[in-house]
């Protein structure tokens, strides 16, 4: 090994170390078995684990395994953020598994990917193979037996012959018995390690097999742990950094698992296993740490901000770099190191920088200062390398910090010279007239005493009493020695650097500095802030230890002299005072090999010179970063006035355009260059840059928007036309229009052949009238495709062809809503698949030539816009075309509805399956008007025995009724009953005399019958119909004829109509009185509840009819007697032969009538009809009644006649 000539300090622990009392303190822990969980606690870098590893190397005897659990903090993660428990369980599970052999714990169910050997696998898949063809042949013995014997006799068969022997199969069994031991064996052994079996399921029953009795109560993975920690074979599972996941409970879980582990490892008789924790002292906050842990060792630490000075100039002699120090520094920077490690780590990485960067002038103490702040602020530093970052962001605010000071300065600066021009400028001359002249200006009160003086005086009054006494005391000078002093102090204040500019009043405030980003986002720099190294950052800054030339100490630097004319350049890109472009250069190869790459981000590298040189070289890389540079800060200016003076117009247009793509798109949208720089540019962007790059300058079709746009594009002198077709072809380039008299013909026509053109207004009629020679205007305007048409091969056409939608959408717009283009020509346009749906429907509605036969369009959807617009012949040869692909929609019905010509499909040439479809169809149209409704379905021949078509409209189904479609059947008459109720009975009355022979019992309906009676048809029809009803029927209110009246009464009589029968009894025909006659003999009784309502003269016929017993006339007259007068009475009286009752009304007759049943009812009649007073037995004669009339009123004479 080469000899090293620099050292180097590692950060691992050393296993070297002095243990005296550690190794005595470790040691009890291992004599006493009780003390199975031990601490080793320390602070962060105390050495721990140094201590560990020195006793681990002096008791080799032992052995130890490690679970190191690191854990560092994101810089967006919170201090005090815990991390869950099962996380830590994971990482535990993790690294113990990987270190315990996999062997020693065969039962785990966490296992390590290895790789399973050929012979592993090969043995047991022998065996199963064997196995089934031993069972194959033990169950197939007799067929193999017989397949043998049938086979030739020859040396195969002979060997074969062995094999059917009933030993063969004895022998057979035995290696199956055989076999199946190993598999069975194999089986078990990998349930009873992995337990793959759990239950098995008989019949819905869940039976557990191989069940474990000693399963834990914990967790499902703590069985695993248990196993895994006592199969581990270790004495010592030291666990390491585990407080840095501020995760207590990870520790109650781990001393459970040691105890239950030790106690399982004591009933086998192992050894003790214990557990060491690496932990820093504050792990806990209380005295709980001494009843988690068994027994705890403390470390001391190695280094802290106390000692580590030693340990620094240690580092550094050893390394030969000490005296490059001042002792002064390395005692500040000491106080706040307090971590071997950082300090290990700040030494080496300031020696690979110090021998890196190797200048000698470098101040080793601020390179120190800068390794320092790189080791504890990582991040800051890396942001610092960006620009960014609270350091940077320091530096960066120093003009803010100087103004502030300036301010504070120049505020002091005024003050003095206020204070100079006031003593200069004091007219008066001693205190006293000062306070003479203030006197006068208190104010007098009421009672003439003077006030204070106002605010404003008082502060007026003490600035001219200082400016007397400094001018009584000579303070004049003073005063300018002490503007003179501020205003110096200003000056060097703007050179000071940030050191210098923090004070003890300002330094909080300088180090409570924040950044905002341009979306407006602040940056506190918390983390920064917060550090418990802080103030070491602050203690190097502050004393200069980090300054602004901390970019010195971070990167190489080199250095080199030039020619005057030359250098002067390079000093002017050093201080940053840009020369102007066209400054001349003596040796550009010379100055670029002086310059760096990122030289050429700055605006002083500008030089046409420089960038020619770099155009005729091979310097791509620097001619492509200044061209980022142009690209970064958009220098359009140089841009502009180098492409107007270079010789080298094809490199810089080429490098231009690969390196800056947008910058065609950029310069014409914002108008940064000329409008002829721009048409320039974009000709010879065509002419030298390749393909794939001028597609980058097409960006959002800038380049290709540009030409198109640009009507004189075309006036170019001498074209390379070859060159631009392709270029435009590549681009897509699509002129709006041409100025035709200025442009280049033979250019324009490769345009035109190459049909690199809009389809618009204007360039169709430009090349319509120069190309194809059409002078027409209006078929220009009305017939445009008809002119194309008649020129088939022409450029234009095809171009129109494989463009037609474009074509379409200029023909729509100039055809002012008129086209007439030929009937050949419309059926290709509609018969065109490239043409869109839209535009069709467009075209439809502009066209106004008439077409024949709408077949002929191809396209069926558009049959509906063709029949909307009218200009489709009408024909029933159309109608039915249309139905067939159609059917009957809203168009074909209004073009059926359109015109007056009558139609007539029995003429038209169709098959019968299809008029009838049309038929099926138009008959539920009831959109069809009832003309042509009528001539379709007429004429189409058809009608229904069967119908059965519901929501038709009744004003058609009257048309069907009347043309008689739907035919008078049973299952019509049904289906009208129950579909169409309020037509029914026009669809019976239209087919009376076949209403009526259809029916029978179970057709009969009773509401028809009922309305039929009311109808103007013969009553012999009526009279079949009431034929088949035997239910009531009221004549009341009806106006039936007599004959209908009486046949309903003789068969259909209704119970109901007595009471208004017998009391219209007049108003009847004679044959229906008679009948009604016979229905009041029969309800005699009836009548005489409620005789009020019965006609007079059917109660006359009742009482003089010889049908009405004598009797029954008796009690009707007793019935109706309250509503007769005395003569009614007599006459019935009479009528009835009661000639003794007559006696009743002569006053001088005393008549006596004989005591009977027929007597007593009369007399009652009389009495209470008030006829006489009473009736009684005579006593006179015995068996008769007498009557008592009424006494006569006798008249009371006046009191004064008495």
């Amino acid at each position: 090994m080469a000899e090293r000539t620099h050292h180097f300090e590692r950060l691992t622990p050393i296993d070297n170390m002095d243990l005296t009392v550690y190794e005595e303190a470790i040691d009890y822990a291992f004599d006493n078995s009780d003390i199975k969980n031990v601490a080793i606690s320390g602070a962060y870098s105390a050495g721990k684990s140094s201590v560990l590893a020195s006793y681990k190397k002096k008791h080799s005897e032992l052995h130890f395994l490690h679970i190191s659990l690191a854990h560092f903090k994101s810089p967006e993660q919170d201090d005090e953020t815990e991390v869950k428990e099962s996380v830590l369980e994971g990482k535990i599970l993790n690294q113990l598994i990987h270190q315990i052999p996999s062997a020693k714990i065969p039962q785990t169910n966490f296992r390590v990917k290895k790789r399973v050997s050929a012979k592993s696998v090969l043995k047991p898949t022998i065996e199963v193979v064997l196995f089934f063809i031993a069972a194959i042949y033990f169950a197939c013995f007799d067929i193999w037996k017989s397949y043998v014997n049938t086979l030739p006799n020859n040396w195969f068969k002979s060997i074969l012959t062995l094999s059917t022997h009933q030993y063969a199969l004895m022998v057979d069994g035995i290696l199956m018995v055989t076999l199946l031991l190993f598999i069975v064996y194999g089986l078990i052994r990998v349930q009873k390690n992995k337990n793959v079996f759990r239950k098995l399921n008989l019949q819905g029953n869940e039976i557990e097999i191989f069940e474990e009795s000693d399963d834990s109560y914990f967790d499902k993975y703590l069985n695993e742990v248990l196993y895994l920690f006592e199969n581990a074979d270790a004495d010592v599972i030291v666990f390491e950094d585990m407080d840095r996941f501020n995760a207590n409970r990870i520790f109650e879980r781990l001393r459970e698992v040691n105890t239950l582990a030790n106690i399982q490892l004591q009933k086998e008789d192992k050894k003790v296993l214990r557990f060491f924790y690496l932990l820093r002292d504050d792990i806990f906050i209380s005295k709980d740490r001494t009843k988690f842990f068994d027994y705890i060792v403390p470390v001391v630490p190695v280094v802290d901000g106390s000692n580590s000075y030693d340990q620094f100039i240690s580092h550094f002699k050893k390394g030969g770099i000490f005296e490059k120090f001042d002792e002064s520094f390395l005692q500040g920077l000491s106080l706040y190191i307090d971590d071997m490690r950082l300090l290990k780590n700040i030494y080496n990485e300031f020696v690979v920088y110090f021998n890196r960067l190797n200048i000698t002038e470098l101040d080793c103490n601020k390179m120190l200062a800068i390794i320092a702040y790189k080791n504890l602020f990582p991040r800051d530093f890396a942001d610092l390398q960006l620009n960014q970052g609270f350091v940077y962001t320091l530096f960066d605010s120093k003009e803010l910090f100087i103004k502030e000071e300036s301010e504070n300065l120049s505020e002091k600066i005024s003050e003095v010279l206020h204070k100079i021009e006031l003593a200069k400028n004091e007219h008066l001359k001693t205190i006293k007239e000062l306070d003479a002249a203030f006197e006068d200006k208190k104010s007098i009160d009421y009672w003439d005493r003077k006030q204070e003086l106002s605010a404003a005086d008082k502060k007026d009054y003490a600035e001219r009493k200082q400016a007397i006494e400094n001018r009584l005391n000579n303070t004049i000078p003073d005063l300018e020695s002490a503007k003179l002093s501020l205003e110096q102090e200003l000056i060097l204040t703007q050179n000071k650097p940030l050191s210098d500019i923090i004070t003890r009043d300002n330094i909080n405030k300088i180090f409570s500095i924040t950044s905002t980003n341009e979306i407006g986002y602040v940056t506190e720099f918390n983390e920064i802030k917060s550090s418990e190294y802080f103030d070491l950052l602050k203690y190097l800054i502050r004393n200069g230890y980090i300054d602004e030339t901390y970019a010195d100490y971070m990167t190489y630097f080199y250095e080199n002299s030039l020619s005057r004319v030359d250098k002067t350049f390079l000093r002017s890109i050093t201080d940053k005072r840009a020369k102007e472009y066209t400054y001349k250069l003596k040796e550009p190869k010379l100055v670029v090999s002086r310059l760096r790459l990122v030289d050429f981000d700055q605006e002083e590298t500008l030089n046409f010179d420089l960038f020619t040189y770099l155009l005729q070289t091979s310097h791509i890389d620097y001619t492509v970063r200044l061209i980022n540079q142009l690209k970064d800060t958009k220098n359009f200016k140089f841009i502009g006035a180098y492409f107007d003076t270079t010789v080298e117009l094809s490199a810089y247009i080429k490098y231009l355009n690969m390196s800056w793509s947008e910058v065609f798109s950029i310069a014409l949208s914002e108008w940064l260059l000329t409008e002829n720089q721009i048409r320039r540019y974009s000709i010879c962007s065509l002419y030298y840059s390749d393909d794939d790059i001028i597609e980058l300058v097409n960006k959002e079709n800038c380049l290709s928007d540009y030409i198109s746009n640009a009507r004189d594009y075309l006036a170019i002198d001498n074209p390379d036309i070859d060159r631009l077709i392709h270029c435009f072809t590549l681009l897509g380039v699509c002129f709006i229009g041409f100025d035709y008299a200025e442009l280049n013909k033979d250019l324009f026509r490769a345009v035109y052949e190459k049909s690199l053109y809009e389809i618009n207004t204007e360039n169709l009629q430009l090349i319509q009238r120069e190309i194809l020679e059409e002078k027409n205007e209006d078929d220009f305007f009305h017939k445009n495709y008809t002119l194309l048409y008649s020129h088939p091969d022409s450029s234009i056409t095809q171009y129109v062809n494989r463009n037609v939608n474009e074509y379409f959408d200029v023909v729509l717009q100039i055809s002012g809503g008129t086209i007439l283009d030929d009937e050949k020509v419309v059926v290709a346009i509609l018969n065109n698949s490239d043409l869109t749906i839209e535009h069709k429907q467009s075209y439809i509605s502009a066209l106004r030539t008439i077409i024949v036969s709408i077949k002929e369009i191809e396209d069926s959807s558009l049959w509906v816009s063709l029949l909307d617009a009218d200009i489709v012949q009408y024909s029933e040869y159309n109608i039915m075309d249309c139905f067939n692909i159609v059917k009957l929609n809203e168009s074909v019905i209004s073009y059926i509805n359109r015109c007056d010509i009558d139609l007539d499909f029995s003429k038209t040439e169709y098959d019968e399956d299809t008029k009838e479809k049309l038929f099926d169809s138009a008959i539920i149209c009831n959109d069809i008007n009832n003309s042509k409704y009528k001539q379709i379905l007429v004429s189409l021949e058809f009608f229904y025995d069967n119908f059965d078509i519901a929501e038709i409209a009744d004003d058609k189904i009257i048309i069907l009724i009347d043309t008689d479609i739907i035919r008078m059947t049973a299952d019509n008459l049904k289906f009208m009953r129950e579909n169409y109720l309020n037509l029914k009975f026009y669809f019976i009355r239209k087919n009376i005399e076949k209403y009526i022979d259809i029916m029978d019992d179970a057709l009969f309906s009773q509401e028809e019958l009922l309305e039929i009676l009311i109808w103007d048809i013969s009553d012999e029809l009526k009279i079949q119909l009431l034929e088949f009803s035997n239910n009531e029927i009221s004549i009341i209110g009806k106006k039936y004829s007599p004959v209908i009246c009486l046949h309903i009464l003789n068969n259909n009589f209704s119970e109901s109509d007595l009471s208004e029968l017998f009391s219209s009894f007049e108003q009847w025909d004679d044959s229906i009185q008679a009948k009604i006659f016979d229905y009041a003999v029969k309800n005699i009784e009836s009548i005489m509840d409620t005789p009020i309502s019965v006609s007079e003269k059917l109660k006359n016929n009742l009482l003089h009819s010889d049908k009405v017993s004598r009797d029954k006339k008796i009690d009707f007259l007793i019935a109706i007697m309250p509503e007769l007068c005395r003569d009614s009475i007599k006459e019935i009286l009479t009528l009835l032969n009661l000639m003794d009752y007559l006696k009743i009304f002569d006053t001088r007759s005393r008549p006596k009538f004989e005591i009977n049943d027929e007597n007593e009812k009369l007399l009652t009649a009389f009495k209470e009809n008030n006829l006489i007073d009473s009736y009684q037995e005579n006593p006179e004669k015995e068996g008769y009644y007498k009557i008592i009339r009424f006494k006569p009123a006798t008249k009371t004479l006046p009191q004064e006649l008495l």
